[in-house]
């Protein structure tokens, strides 16, 4: 069983805008001020998880780019000791 990841941001990753990308919004994050531009962070919605990058926030509203696998396998793309595996 793979042990549960904390999200960062909540984002429904099948909630798409006119960007063609995820987004949220940014009072939904755990620490709002760890969600900054060229971060790389976990989101997900559900049992649903991935790390992704924030590309912009505009407006409270955040705009990540997911990248494909699981959460471990681009660990090391998250700030260390953020989140366990």
């Amino acid at each position: 069983m793979t042990p549960a990841v904390d999200v960062d941001l909540p984002v429904d990753l099948d909630t798409i805008d006119d960007t063609d990308l995820p987004w949220a919004f940014l009072d939904g994050a755990a620490d709002p001020a760890g969600i900054q531009v060229g971060r790389f962070v976990v989101v997900g919605s559900g049992t649903g998880r991935a790390v992704a990058q924030v590309l912009d926030i505009e407006a409270g509203i955040v705009h990540v780019r997911p990248l494909a696998g699981a959460v471990a396998s681009h660990a090391h793309l998250l700030e260390v000791g953020r989140h366990a595996y």
